[in-house]
């Protein structure tokens, strides 16, 4: 990136940057304290949250006539117009329900003909009190009758000549009967209804919202630049200032000659936070999603897309690590990407993931003979194909150390990055006393000969550490710094152990997968004539969990490893994302 300022005439502001814009490569700098156009801010905002509503009300229907031409903004009106209707809709019925409710339990009659009960001398009292309550009341002398029970309470009536004084409140009864209080309920959600129905009318004008966003979204970076562009020598000039993926003289050739200009550019300083724009072949571009899950690289960093991408895919592999599975998961994205055709660039990077991800499942499932958990006969030709026997202890030890190693080369990557981005010579110290104290303890546990290599080894890298840990000058910092990163020794020994969880999740999903099995075949043995069809139940449900817990745990723990362990030490991310003064409504 490079840093580019312009100076040009205030007379030719606006159109140069309507110039900026269609060339469509820079990313503006502006200011901390940045002036928003704050009327176009809330007609986006009212616009988008328009097309986010009508979005969700859309269910893919086509209308049966061609919807007539509405603007954008009138679209928004409509829909506010209903949104505010909904609400107020919502909370009548709400207060009908809760009236019903309350009204139903002493039954359907005209509250006029009580009145005239009441004018003839008989008095008729409602009430509405607790279980407890109502079994303490002084109801021996008092004509009353019980119309229900709900929720605990007792709703009962009282019929006498005078009136009945009792240490509960009366009951109000509402002025409208249960059939009034139904009839408006049905009329406002029958309305409710017709704003659905309208809201679906409104979807089908979703690419004119869409459009007008877009629009909205280019005019508004453009008032953005207006506002916040520099000025010179009492507002005849403008400056602006942004960054550059391209070189100065390329820019300029496609910004054209027709502008009065000066500028110059500038490399960036160490402190400044530059936009970061990653680019990658397609055999990596994947992995910048991935990337972009826990934290966007800093223009001091590398871009790490590629070794996330292939590192993640190998520890997702070893995870799942059944052939069978590898296989389902191919099915399943073949399926998925023929129902979903899409063709956007997130779709394309999408499902060469879960191709990748496939891939890798199946290899090392392969390798480890693992196909749903059967155990295989040792005549098959499959056994020909694998290396890691996981169902022997030895096998297993052996997927131990493997997940040691693999975590030993990851981390070891790591600190070969680190090295190279910065020359902090403490990293390759630690690589000496990672391998070098691997076959230590390695010979140690094992009970071989003493290796003088692996104990000076050992002593070589952490001298390294201790020596190069600290740039200053002064002994005595430099010896206590040097004391403080000899300390990363803990942090390192956990990173590589942390590896172990591969083996763990791997061997899980193949005891699992085991565990359905003997289920399935326990079943058919024991239960006549449906024992097949239960048994193929329990499979089906059963390694369809075991598959959905190894993609879970394939996805945290494979992405955990990388952003964690890995990230710890060569990555500093919190980077700025390259944003392109450009024209979307030309990309749309």
């Amino acid at each position: 990136m490079r840093k580019i300022t312009f100076v040009g005439v205030e007379a030719d502001k606006e159109r140069f940057l309507e110039r900026l814009q269609e060339v469509g490569v820079v990313h503006l700098r502006h200011p901390k304290e940045a002036a928003e156009p704050q009327d176009l801010v809330k007609t986006l905002a009212r616009v988008t949250e328009a097309r986010k509503i009508l979005t969700s009300k859309n269910v893919g229907t086509t209308p049966a006539e061609p919807p007539e031409p509405l603007s954008g903004l009138a679209l928004c009106s409509q829909r506010e117009t209903l949104a505010q209707r909904e609400t107020l809709l919502l909370a009548e019925i709400a207060a009908l329900k809760k009236e019903l409710f309350l009204q139903e339990v002493w039954g359907d009659f005209d509250v006029q003909e009580l009145d005239a009960l009441r004018q003839s001398g008989l008095n008729i009292q409602f009430f509405r009190v607790s279980q407890k309550v109502f079994e303490t009341l002084p109801l021996e002398h008092i004509y009353h009758r019980v119309v229900g029970i709900s929720r605990g309470e007792v709703c009962f009536v009282t019929a006498s000549l005078g009136p009945v004084v009792l240490p509960v409140p009366e009951e109000k009864i509402p002025s409208k009967n249960v059939s009034i209080i139904q009839r408006e309920l049905d009329a406002k959600t029958a309305e409710l209804e017709r704003i659905e129905s309208e809201y679906r009318r409104l979807a089908a004008h979703l690419e004119t919202l869409k459009r007008t966003e877009t629009e909205l979204t280019d005019l508004l970076e453009y008032r953005r630049a207006v506002l916040n562009a520099g000025a010179a020598l009492d507002g005849n000039l403008f400056t602006v200032s942004c960054w550059s993926p391209l070189p100065e003289a390329e820019l300029i050739a496609k910004i054209g000659p027709s502008f009065a200009l000066h500028y110059f550019s500038e490399k960036p300083s160490d402190n400044e936070q530059v936009p970061v724009l990653l680019t990658n072949k397609p055999a990596f571009d994947s992995g910048e999603d991935l990337v972009k899950v826990y934290s966007h690289p800093s223009y001091q960093d590398f871009d790490p897309s590629g070794f996330v991408l292939y590192c993640f895919a190998v520890f997702f592999g070893m995870i799942i690590g059944d052939a069978g599975y590898g296989l389902t998961l191919l099915a399943v994205t073949f399926l998925l990407q023929r129902k979903f055709k899409s063709s956007s660039p997130f779709a394309v990077r999408f499902f060469r993931l879960m191709y990748l991800l496939s891939a890798s499942v199946t290899i090392y499932g392969v390798i480890t003979i693992g196909y749903f958990g059967l155990q295989i006969d040792r005549e098959n030709p499959l056994w020909k194909l694998c290396l890691l026997d996981v169902s022997t202890k030895e096998g297993q030890n052996n997927a131990m150390i493997l997940s040691i190693i693999i975590g030993m080369i990851h981390i070891s990557l790591s600190h070969i990055i680190q090295f190279k981005n910065t020359r902090a010579y403490a990293s390759l110290g630690w690589i000496i006393t990672i391998w070098a104290g691997y076959f230590l303890v390695s010979g140690k546990m094992l009970g071989a000969p003493d290796n003088p290599f692996a104990t000076y080894g050992t002593i070589i890298g952490l001298a390294i550490v201790f020596f190069f840990s600290s740039k200053s000058r002064n002994p005595i910092f430099r010896v206590l710094e040097g004391l403080n990163g000899l300390l990363g020794i803990v942090q390192v020994f956990s990173d590589v152990l942390s590896y172990l969880r591969l083996f763990a999740l791997g061997i899980a999903t193949v005891y699992m997968a085991q565990t359905f099995n003997t289920l399935a075949e326990g079943i058919v043995n024991g239960v006549p004539y449906v024992g097949w069809v239960l048994a193929t139940l329990v499979l089906i449900a059963g390694h369809s969990v075991n598959l959905l817990l190894g993609v879970m745990g394939g996805v945290i723990h494979g992405l955990r490893l990388n952003f964690l362990e890995w990230y710890r030490w060569c990555f500093t991310g919190d980077g700025l994302i390259y944003k392109p003064f450009c024209l979307r409504k030309t990309q749309h």
